[in-house]
């Protein structure tokens, strides 16, 4: 199965090539403590309400409420994740790419030509990231109706038909299309052009079980490894919950969620390379039979 073989030289190509995950683990670093600082105020005021338990629902209700300031850095830093993100996961998959075809491109060149691209890079995450919101919008459109119905009705049971329906079908759907979403960006890189890399989210349609086997392993990954890095976060925490504590958070969070990005990188690339190939491969065989009549 392409999805299984796509893991599987991911993981063997990290292994041949750790220093890979430098690439992300660099930018990732330099963020933790921006992020740290960003979100000190709340993120330790959020565990002191924590402690206090029943009392700070009493006090101040059961949200902290954000200022302006606090938005609009948030949004920044946010901004800025995705900027680096997008040129780290440029160069890890370029970076991949050339070694495949055998070509030799240094970890440094890799970064540069990251940062060089960043913009398009962007660009291409934003579009796989519309791509994915419009489609958890238009599949839970019928099912938000359903919902609507009970509550107007006062019906319980059809709400929560309709509930668990939406939320088991959106899963299906986002796990589906997150694995034809994912050959986007290789797509790009590879052909060096947006439009086409954007074309190329039709090819894993034309391959559903490939596809949404790609999708459910790439969502255990992201899924499993942002439980650990969420444990790495809070274990300084318990002993001190301070600025300090929260960025040691940050700095241990970092290298998981650097192997996260370069693994996904490059499982995505194997899959779309192994994708195409299997694709080409069946052509041959059709007009065998085409000759044959």
């Amino acid at each position: 199965m392409v999805a299984i073989k796509s893991f599987g030289e991911a993981v063997s190509f990290l292994i041949s090539n750790p220093k890979v995950v430098m690439i992300p683990l660099i930018f990732l670093l330099i963020l933790a403590p921006i992020n740290a600082y960003v979100q000190k105020n709340n993120a330790l005021r959020s565990l002191e309400n924590l402690e206090k338990g029943d009392i700070i629902f009493e006090e101040h209700g059961t949200y902290e409420q954000l200022s302006p300031d606090q938005v609009r850095a948030l949004l920044i830093i946010a901004l800025l994740y995705a900027l680096l993100l997008s040129a780290a996961q440029y160069s890890v998959t370029i970076y991949a790419h050339r070694k495949h075809l055998g070509e030799a491109l240094s970890i440094g060149d890799a970064l540069i030509s990251g940062l060089e691209n960043v913009i398009s890079a962007f660009i291409v995450t934003l579009v796989s990231a519309v791509i994915l919101g419009l489609v958890a919008i238009i599949v839970a459109i019928p099912f938000t109706l359903i919902i609507g119905v009970g509550i107007i009705g006062g019906s319980k049971t059809v709400t929560i038909i309709g509930m668990l329906a939406l939320l088991t079908i959106e899963i299906l759907a986002l796990t589906f299309f997150g694995g034809a979403v994912s050959v986007i960006f290789p797509a790009y890189v590879v052909n060096g052009s947006i439009r086409k890399g954007v074309g190329e989210f039709l090819v894993p349609l034309r391959k559903p079980k490939s596809t949404f086997g790609f999708g459910l392993l790439l969502m255990l990954t992201v899924l499993t490894l942002y439980i650990v890095a969420s444990i790495l976060v809070f274990i300084p925490l318990m002993f001190s919950q301070s600025f300090l504590g929260l960025l040691i958070g940050a700095f241990l969070q970092a290298p998981v969620m650097a192997l996260l990005h370069a693994f996904t990188s490059v499982a995505s690339l194997s899959f779309y390379e192994n994708l195409g190939e299997e694709l080409l491969n069946q052509i041959p065989s059709t007009m065998t039979d085409v000759r044959t009549y």
